[in-house]
């Protein structure tokens, strides 16, 4: 009996142990983030139709943000809002100039939060809600190199724009400013995502990455080892009790 656990056992974590892994993405490595990136939607903020990023030389918190400067749900395949009412409280586009304009990835138009009075929000409290209505498998972006660090929540919808239960998938906290972040999962399961400024500068995002189907994994050769030596041993038993 113990032997066939075993090899059932074993068959489960090789067919199924790949299905339940998730990484956090931290880092400047340009490959690391090449490959996720790989097959994704990327977005640089960048002649987004209809909209006007907002000019700042620095980063001021409580200035009047430009209504033209909303984004809610102008990129196919995504909505954002920071908190409040959907479709009315969302972040901004921001061009970066003066001594800030090299903070934005690529190359001067990144995305920020707003209060609830559509002011700049560059200060505690800041964050950005996002929802996917296909759901994706990873998500990831820039964070501005002179502001704070965040934290991420994936979850399997977001309950302001679905109305439907939310649960939380993974969560990575603290993420670090000026690296490339994210989340990413072996099956298409993200619906909903948070960012979440953690100290009194707020932060700005670029190069939104977004995307991805479920990820096939292969077991280890270890695995397929012990599998077989399992599966051997079931059999010899077998013919032991013939």
């Amino acid at each position: 009996m113990f032997i066939r656990i075993a090899a059932i056992s074993l068959l489960t974590a090789a067919t199924f142990g790949g299905f339940l892994h998730a990484a956090t993405i931290d880092t400047t490595d340009p490959g690391v983030i090449a490959a996720f990136q790989s097959g994704a939607t990327v977005v640089n903020f960048e002649s987004i139709s209809g909209r006007t990023p907002q000019s700042i030389t620095s980063y001021t918190n409580g200035a009047a943000v430009n209504p033209a400067s909303f984004i809610f749900d102008q990129i196919p395949g995504v909505q954002f809002s920071v908190g409040g009412m959907v479709g009315t409280n969302e972040p901004a586009l921001y061009s970066l100039g003066a001594g800030i304009a090299g903070d934005a990835k690529s190359p001067t138009t990144v995305l920020g939060p707003v209060d609830f009075s559509f002011n700049t929000l560059f200060g505690s409290g800041a964050q950005i809600e996002i929802f996917f209505p296909t759901k994706v498998s990873k998500v990831g972006f820039w964070l501005n190199p002179s502001l704070g660090n965040v934290e991420l929540i994936a979850a399997d919808t977001n309950f302001a724009f679905s109305h439907e239960t939310e649960t939380t998938l993974e969560t990575a906290n603290p993420v670090t400013a000026g690296h490339f972040v994210g989340i990413q999962r072996a099956t298409a399961d993200i619906g909903g995502f948070k960012i979440i400024g953690l100290g009194s500068t707020g932060f700005t995002i670029d190069d939104f990455t977004f995307g991805g189907t479920a990820a096939t994994t292969t077991p280890e050769p270890s695995t397929f080892i012990l599998l077989g030596c399992g599966l051997a041993a079931l059999i010899a038993r077998r013919r032991y009790r013939r």
